[in-house]
């Protein structure tokens, strides 16, 4: 049988026999990070439109 190898591009680590997911472990973890990395940042940018509509504007961060 065949090794199977985990479907990274970068990594090709070697997973154990009769391992149930397509990943290691470690890009599994990387892979969640940036998910979550994502989502934070989606979160901002979706807090300030709504900031800016509520305000209608008229807060500038850059007016002095």
């Amino acid at each position: 049988m065949e090794q199977k190898k985990c479907k990274n591009k970068k990594c090709q680590r070697p997973l154990p026999e009769g391992y149930k997911y397509k990943y290691c472990e470690s890009c599994r973890n990387m892979r969640t990070e940036h998910i979550k990395d994502f989502g934070k940042k989606a979160l901002s940018v979706g807090a300030l439109a709504v900031i800016t509509v509520v305000t209608k504007g008229k807060i500038n961060p850059k007016k002095k």
